[in-house]
């Protein structure tokens, strides 16, 4: 049990690290500049923990469903902006801009899902390689 829970909280800090690493990537291409790692790594932490609070409150009202799915993506799109807008300041201080925060988040989302695709098909492939080679092993 110790052991989970020491793996699991390890596998917290590399999601938020990889998140707060995203959310680096996707300012320097639109704001030009590249938040602190520890500002970056509170956004990702409050965006996770939000967006998982609003998609549970509107699955709850809502039901699950379509109607529901396409809600919550709307408003974890507009939280994860406010959350960026009121994190992420720029270098002079200032705060980034609703306008700007949308678009970052905008490329933000775009980078997670392409770095999802291109992680599917790195471990998809090896798992189902995995399995093929469990299954062809045992027909011998």
């Amino acid at each position: 049990m110790g052991t989970a829970l020491v793996y699991g909280l390890v596998m917290l800090f590399v999601w938020f690290a990889i998140g707060a690493g995203v959310i680096m990537l996707a300012t320097r291409l639109v704001a030009g500049f590249t938040p602190k790692f520890l500002t970056a790594l509170i956004a990702a932490i409050i965006e996770t923990i939000a967006a998982g609070v609003v998609s549970w409150g509107l699955s709850m009202v809502l039901g699950g469903g379509g109607l529901s799915s396409l809600l919550s993506l709307v408003i974890v799109f507009l939280v994860y902006a406010a959350v960026l807008n009121a994190f992420v300041k720029r270098p002079d201080g200032a705060q980034l801009g609703f306008g700007k925060a949308s678009l970052i988040t905008l490329v933000q989302i775009i980078i997670e899902i392409v770095l999802g695709v291109i992680l599917f098909f790195v471990f998809g492939s090896v798992l189902l390689g995995m399995i093929g080679m469990g299954a062809a092993g045992a027909m011998h």
